[in-house]
């Protein structure tokens, strides 16, 4: 029994000392560069100047700071996926928008994550063609209001889409 004592006991100081000494150092390792930040990209003035018939609006609804499509609203990809199935000549223009809630760069960053996530979700469904779907986002502006306050809103936390 002394033997396994005697052993446990110069573990210990062995380990005490691995971290003690690994507490001074710096690690040096190779940042990822960094990511610029998204920036405002709202949609083309084409679309506002369609006339309203010719143009079938789909909204995605998401939880605050999430770029997850809910179950609740992957029949919405599915009604649109319908609607451009049945006539290939159709594109679609999927906007991403965030709330207040949060800084503006994460706000623009989350809507960019949005759009892309429910453009993947209608090529995956359709399938669609990529070159039929223009993807933009807004992060917390709507094109021609001013900026929304730091209030969670429902309504702006969503994806259009704009099929035409």
């Amino acid at each position: 029994m002394p033997k396994i004592k005697q052993y446990s006991a110069r573990f210990a100081i062995v380990a005490a000392m691995a971290l003690v000494s690994g507490c001074g150092m710096t690690q040096q390792t190779a940042s990822a560069p960094a990511r610029p930040p998204a920036t405002y990209n709202p949609p083309g003035a084409a679309l506002s100047q369609l006339p309203a018939g010719q143009v079938t609006w789909f909204h995605v609804a998401f939880d605050t700071g999430s770029r997850e499509i809910g179950v609740g609203q992957r029949e919405v990809i599915l009604d649109a996926v319908a609607s451009m199935r049945g006539n290939p000549a159709l594109t679609a223009t999927v906007i991403g928008r965030t709330d207040g809630v949060g800084s503006a760069g994460a706000n623009m960053r989350l809507s960019e994550q949005r759009a892309h996530t429910v453009r993947d979700a209608l090529i995956r469904q359709g399938p669609i063609d990529p070159s039929r779907i223009e993807t933009r986002w807004t992060g917390e502006r709507t094109p021609g209001q001013p900026l929304a306050g730091e209030t969670p809103d429902g309504g702006a936390r969503v994806v259009d889409i704009a099929i035409h």
